[in-house]
């Protein structure tokens, strides 16, 4: 598995009740029968993702 998507901090996340434990515990179903090329692909999503969820709680619009 990638560096993000096996990150303790994506476990953590993985086990939140929320929208965004629900997306990161699909990318993490996802990622365990992709290949290397989809990995990279889930990974850059996931760090799309976490960056926007992040921008959200910080008040950016």
């Amino acid at each position: 598995m990638t560096n993000l998507l096996g990150s303790s901090d994506i476990e953590a996340l993985a086990r939140e009740e929320s929208v965004r434990g629900v997306l990161v515990r699909m990318a993490l179903q996802q990622a365990e029968r992709a290949d290397r090329e989809e990995l990279v692909l889930l990974e850059k999503a996931l760090a799309l993702l976490l960056s926007r969820f992040q921008s959200m709680e910080d008040g950016a619009p």
